[in-house]
């Protein structure tokens, strides 16, 4: 790849090996900063259900100290608080921390208090067959101090067999975005200066009082009207070029092109950043799809996870209740999902109620509704007399010395 252009002694405005201290700082730069409150404003504001598993009753009584704990998870942080804390560690730095405390109360049976993932260091070696094994520790005033696993829930988005810490969207972009500020901080160098464009060279044999009249020329008779110069004489008048007169001088062209390298870094269109025209035929409904797939729901797994295994697993609850969040297929997700269901039906996997329940509907209480087709089929025309099937083709069944039948009655074709 061809790099932008750049002088070896001007200093790179980020360095090439990052601190937490600078990641986060980078992290404060507009582009990137609504990559991730992107992220944050959806998962805050999420509708979300708590769902029985496997008909266990409606537990209502669980169901509202779950929800107590999420929606209020410390003396401090509301939901929404709560979720934009952990999520700005989970894009920053891929570790979303928080700590978990039991208290007695059966309204609240647990808090959580988030963490910042730096300050989160990994013991290794760990003992995997041991509950109670340290996980974690933290140096703090007082001297370092150790967690369990059950003390620190650690969430990760990326996980490696050869090192125990992820790796951040940002730091995945980080490279490349570095280049990108150095595009901005040199474009705007340049848009700022106050040096002229050109220098005007009047040719060997000009004097001082001349050069002062022609100074006294452009500055009264050109400048700010438009017009074209124009002089007499017998020498000629050469300019030369000496700052960049255009955008591709600027190197702007850069703030597209790696604008668009951290759209790929998060899984966002590039165009939701704001500096990038869309180039495709995706309709916004697509690209909102994407987002949601690529971006939205990998962060909302990891806070599902914190959710079910550090609250309602706490609670005792794991196995019989678990927090998801709900998302809103779109049309044409929908359009697919719903021929697909029905086809399934008609091809006798799905019952009517499966069906129903699946496409988000009340279930029937028609006594066919709990079987697949061809069953419904097969009982109705049982039920209904007809021997070639219930759309009135076929022979009608003989009722002869039946209740209600005539005895005089044939067959009929």
């Amino acid at each position: 790849m061809s790099w932008m252009p750049r002088d070896n002694k001007r200093k790179s405005v980020l360095p090439k090996n990052p601190t937490v201290r600078q990641l986060r700082n980078f992290s404060r730069d507009p582009i990137v900063r609504k990559a991730i409150t992107i992220v944050q404003d959806s998962l805050a504001r999420q509708p979300y259900t708590i769902d029985v598993i496997g008909g266990r009753g409606k537990k209502i009584r669980e169901i509202a100290a779950v929800q107590n704990c999420i929606e209020h998870p410390n003396l401090v942080d509301s939901r929404s608080s709560f979720t934009k804390r952990l999520l700005d560690d989970a894009m920053v730095l891929d570790a979303m921390c928080a700590e978990v405390a039991k208290a007695r109360s059966t309204k609240h049976p647990v808090y959580l208090y988030p963490v910042d993932g730096s300050t989160i260091q990994m013991v290794v070696p760990y003992d995997y067959t041991d509950d109670n094994a340290v996980r974690y520790m933290q140096q703090q005033e007082d001297g370092m101090k150790y967690f369990t696993a059950k003390d620190i829930a650690y969430m990760q988005r990326s996980y490696f067999t050869y090192q125990p810490y992820g790796l951040s969207p940002i730091m995945m972009a980080y490279q490349y975005v570095r280049f990108y500020l150095d595009s901005i901080e040199q474009a705007n160098e340049k848009a700022t200066n106050a040096t002229a464009e050109f220098l005007i060279s009047l040719g060997e044999g000009i004097n001082s009082e001349q050069r002062e009249k022609f100074i006294e020329y452009m500055k009264n008779d050109i400048e700010g009207t438009g017009r074209i110069p124009v002089v007499a004489g017998s020498k000629s008048v050469e300019t030369k070029q000496i700052k960049a007169i255009n955008s591709d001088g600027l190197y702007l062209q850069w703030l597209e092109k790696l604008t668009q390298i951290v759209g790929v870094a998060f899984g966002i269109p590039p165009e939701k950043l704001g500096l990038v025209i869309a180039n495709d035929r995706s309709t916004g409904e697509d690209q909102e799809n994407a987002m949601t797939q690529e971006l939205i729901k990998p962060y909302a797994a990891m806070m599902e996870d914190l959710y079910n295994n550090y609250v309602i697993a706490n609670m005792g609850l794991g196995g019989v209740l678990k927090f998801r969040y709900i998302f809103e297929d779109s049309e044409m997700q929908k359009s697919v999902k719903s021929k697909r269901v029905v086809d399934e039906y008609y091809k006798g996997v799905l019952t009517e109620n499966e069906v129903r329940r699946i496409m988000g509907y009340e279930e029937s209480t028609s006594d066919y509704a709990n079987m697949t087709y061809p069953e419904k089929t097969a009982n109705i025309n049982v039920d209904l007399g007809i021997a070639g099937g219930f759309n009135g083709n076929g022979n009608i069944k003989d009722t002869t010395n039946t209740e209600g039948g005539d005895s005089n009655e044939k067959d009929k074709d």
